[in-house]
């Protein structure tokens, strides 16, 4: 039988990057991928800030950015607009599938064993090793490393997402817009993002609804072509604790590693998996899987408070009827909101948008709710 030091269930950019981590440091590593290409099927619309990309040491090649965001629009249910600057974070629209590949050629280079087309059926744990049973056959390993999505995580947290790939010539470049609606979109909203020349990622979401007949209904009056359609659920549900159990570990999706703002949740799987990434390997180099534990005790360090912060946002955003949304957009300046903006850390939108606001300033927690919330959802990844 064969066996590694790490066995990585899922080859998307979590479990991908963190096997590149450990290949890196001279660790032998497994990845199983269920579906037979890397990157495919595309879920994800790529809009990402390049800022935690860059500071975990994956930023995209220049080839992979279908657009550089200078602006995001903000429209109510009735039709107000509010727009706002985005030049000063960073914001690219990545090729998720051809950056996934990015990934798994840094893996592979490194030394990572990646194998496509193979579903992990069980993993079962013993004191001093995991087994892996897979399609092809069984490994063995020290540790495994559950990122096969949000699937692992809790199913309260899912929601159905629809998403078009579109050309049309109404379509304005270097742009996103989100569309509020708590009857087209309830606890979410719909968003149209630019991917080039005429070309967008348009999407809709929300409880208890047929994503898809929301879509059609936001672009409705747009004259486009569909290049593609996807279905998939996209999880809000915030962090799945534990994120270990033994000698298994989840990262990604699978951890509930997401903003639960927006689902975006790119550079914090990168992230994570670099931080788990780094735990695995003192384990492996001690001999002691109890280090294991130092993984989510450090994440929660990073992230907790901005998870948190997020889901309170969330709630208070999932209460409002769109009575309540026109009247924010009403109490708020394209002015206010620009400069408000401008304060915030794309990657930790809630916490620094609070700090850049500060507490003597507040009108009303109302108002400063829906602020927070409006910035905070303006990125659908």
């Amino acid at each position: 039988m064969e066996n590694f030091d790490v066995a990585v269930i899922g080859g998307s950019v979590a479990g991908l990057s963190l096997a590149a981590e450990i290949a890196k440091i001279g660790y032998t590593v497994c990845v199983f991928e269920e579906h037979q290409e890397i990157g495919e099927p595309e879920k994800c619309d790529g809009l990402v800030s390049l800022n935690l990309l860059r500071r975990a040491g994956y930023q995209p090649s220049f080839n992979i950015i279908q657009d550089f965001v200078r602006k995001g629009v903000l429209h109510s249910p009735s039709g107000k607009e509010l727009s706002f600057d985005t030049r000063n974070m960073e914001l690219v629209v990545l090729d998720r599938s051809q950056y996934d590949k990015q990934v798994w050629k840094t893996a592979e280079y490194r030394g990572a064993e990646v194998r496509t087309n193979t579903r992990v059926r069980r993993i079962k744990q013993e004191s001093k090793k995991v087994e892996v049973f897979s399609d092809s056959g069984s490994i063995t390993a020290s540790f495994a490393v559950d990122a096969s999505g949000p699937s692992s995580a809790s199913r309260r947290g899912l929601i159905p997402a629809a998403k078009y790939e579109i050309e049309g010539e109404w379509i304005e470049g270097s742009s996103f817009h989100v569309f509020f609606d708590q009857r087209l979109f309830p606890c979410f909203f719909g968003w149209i993002i630019s991917s080039g020349k005429q070309k967008a990622k348009a999407g809709a979401a929300g409880r208890s609804i047929n994503p898809f007949l929301s879509l059609e209904r936001l672009l409705s009056n747009k004259k486009y072509n569909i290049v593609r359609k996807i279905g998939s659920p996209i999880y809000i549900g915030g962090p799945s604790y534990p994120f270990v159990s033994g000698r298994i570990l989840k990262v990604g999706e699978s951890a509930g590693q997401v903003k639960p703002t927006t689902a975006g949740g790119i550079s914090l799987a990168v992230s994570s998996s670099v931080l788990a990434a780094r735990y695995i390997s003192e384990a492996l180099e001690s001999s002691k899987p109890e280090v294991l534990v130092k993984y989510q005790r450090d994440w929660r360090k990073l992230f907790g408070r901005e998870m948190k912060l997020m889901l309170s946002a969330r709630r208070f955003f999932e209460s409002l009827q769109n009575k309540d949304i026109e009247r924010i957009f009403s109490a708020i300046s394209e002015r206010e909101l620009q400069k408000k903006v401008g304060a915030v850390d794309f990657d930790f939108h809630v916490s620094s948008l609070i700090k850049s606001i500060g507490i003597k300033n507040m009108v009303s927690i109302a108002r400063i709710s829906a602020l927070s919330l409006l910035v905070s959802l303006f990125s659908p990844d």
